[in-house]
């Protein structure tokens, strides 16, 4: 009764927050934004040609040729998203990733239309100004749209705020009471009107089943049947089989749907990315190193940024150079053996900012006030000049502008040994900076916790690795630099 109670209390709270005529049920999501995003873009694609007939020429446009364009549009571009499945609710939840997408689908639309168009002849018919006006109008339009749905849609999973999907939840109590699942599915509407705890132990009657189960499951019975609820939830382990099976087979008098909600040791694995293969599909639990597109992508990024960083930071570097030898006696720059791709040794370049130069079997990692640096190389540290010689190696090759940031080879097999994980940074090229650094993990790492936290950093860019995501860590690491507080 108690499970009961608080199940009643959850719902009362979550429908509460949320007048109901602005519920939508969870299921209707991705057909109605497929069907808004048609009726925006034919929209645009009306207003745009009546914009600029009425304003370029003086007159009001034809019609029946923009609402033709709008809707061979829509049709390509919702098919677009359709296959992709970016109409799911979660995926819509992703703003920066939606609106990436919106753009670049909006204009291979438009490269197909075009090629149609000259390919059949049949351009005297199309308007080049409307046609440039519906696609600056239409993309606006999509962009402004996706932003105010990402926002609500954000909201009302957190809220609970999708109209309710009544269903009766059959499980073991420790599912009901901890399942995440369960808490995920609630945001989504679903609502149990009434909880039967089931034990294991109501296996061990007649038939396979106690007559205290075969007692809960009369009750299911008639609560379903009494036409308040929409379907019937099983919050079971899945090894328990025979246990489901049985629950199954008794209800199966009742017209409703029956599910099975994901168990503690399953719904971990239903986030990680999948491989479809043949007509099955496995989990992907250990990303491999990046395709050869990925790394082509990667490289090429690599030797423009890299190529155009050392043309136009080539007076700083000679500024930088001038002063390190005018500050105290050694080599300008400062070589470290490290460890790269699948733990390829090689020599990263640096501005020397200490009197030593150590590179040998011992280490020592700098520390704040460490006697050892310089004062211009405090300064150069401070400012992260230093690190600018590295794009030499990103240009040979051995690093790249973003990934986990390479340690000495003596500190690399250290650490290989005290963190499970840590080998795994080698999946990818090392980099100048990385997702650790602009979380503000720069610098020493005085404690294994603290190495633990900039691993795991690591580890999830590289498998969730996109260029964009360089992009945004390169950027981010020019306004973290202005303000550098973990250098030294």
């Amino acid at each position: 009764m108690s499970i009961l109670r608080r199940e009643k209390s959850a719902v009362a709270e979550a429908i509460s927050l949320t007048p109901a005529s602005w519920r939508i049920p969870f299921w209707s999501v991705e057909p109605l934004v497929c069907a808004l995003d048609c009726i925006i873009i034919v929209g645009s694609s009306i207003l745009g040609g009546f914009a600029y007939h009425r304003w370029a020429l003086g007159g009001d446009g034809d019609l029946e040729t923009s609402l033709a364009v709008g809707l061979l549009v829509a049709v390509n571009f919702t098919t677009i998203l359709v296959a992709r499945g970016s109409y799911k609710p979660l995926n819509l939840i992703s703003l920066q990733g939606r609106l990436k997408e919106t753009a670049a689908i909006w204009f291979i639309v438009f490269s197909l239309l075009l090629a149609v168009v000259f390919s059949l002849k049949v351009g005297a018919n199309l308007s080049r100004g409307a046609t440039a006006t519906f696609m600056g109008v239409g993309l606006i339009s999509l962009i402004s749209w996706r932003a105010v749905l990402s926002s609500y849609l954000a909201k009302a999973l957190a809220r609970g705020s999708f109209a309710e999907r009544r269903v009766v939840l059959i499980g073991e109590p420790d599912e009901i009471d901890t399942s995440a699942e369960l808490q995920r599915l609630r945001r989504c509407g679903y609502r149990p009107v009434e909880s039967f705890p089931v034990l294991e132990t109501d296996l061990e009657g007649h038939n396979g089943m106690s007559p205290r189960l075969r007692s809960v499951l009369d009750q299911v019975i008639r609560t379903a049947q009494s036409g308040t609820v929409d379907e019937i939830l099983l919050a079971i382990r899945w090894d328990q089989r025979h246990l489901v099976d049985s629950i199954v087979t008794a209800l199966r008098i009742v017209p409703i749907p029956i599910r099975l909600a994901p168990d503690r040791t399953i719904a971990g694995l239903l986030h990680k990315p999948r491989t479809e293969i043949g007509s099955t599909w496995v989990v992907d639990l250990h990303r491999g190193p990046l395709t050869w597109s990925e790394c082509a992508l990667k490289r090429a990024f690599d030797i423009t940024f890299s190529s155009l960083a050392l043309v136009m930071l080539a007076p700083t570097m000679l500024i930088a150079a001038i002063m390190i030898k005018l500050d105290s006696r050694g080599p300008v720059f400062f070589s470290q053996l490290r460890n790269g791709f699948n733990t390829k040794e090689f020599w990263i370049f640096k501005f020397r900012t200490m009197t030593v130069m150590e590179h040998g079997p011992e280490v020592r990692q700098a520390v704040r006030y460490d006697k050892r640096v310089t004062p211009i190389g405090r300064w150069l540290r401070r400012t992260s000049i230093d690190e600018l010689p590295q794009f030499l190696n990103v240009l040979r090759g051995e690093m790249s502008l973003v990934g986990p940031r390479p340690h000495a080879t003596i500190h690399n097999n250290e650490y290989e040994g005290l963190i499970s994980n840590y080998a795994f940074r080698h999946h990818v090229k090392p980099g100048i900076t990385g997702w650790a650094q602009i979380h503000g993990l720069r610098g020493g790492t005085a404690t294994i916790d603290l190495m633990e936290k900039r691993v795991e950093l690591d580890l999830w860019y590289i498998n969730n690795w996109s260029l964009w995501l360089d992009i945004t860590i390169l950027m981010k690491t020019f306004a973290a630099v202005i303000d550098q507080k973990e250098a030294y």
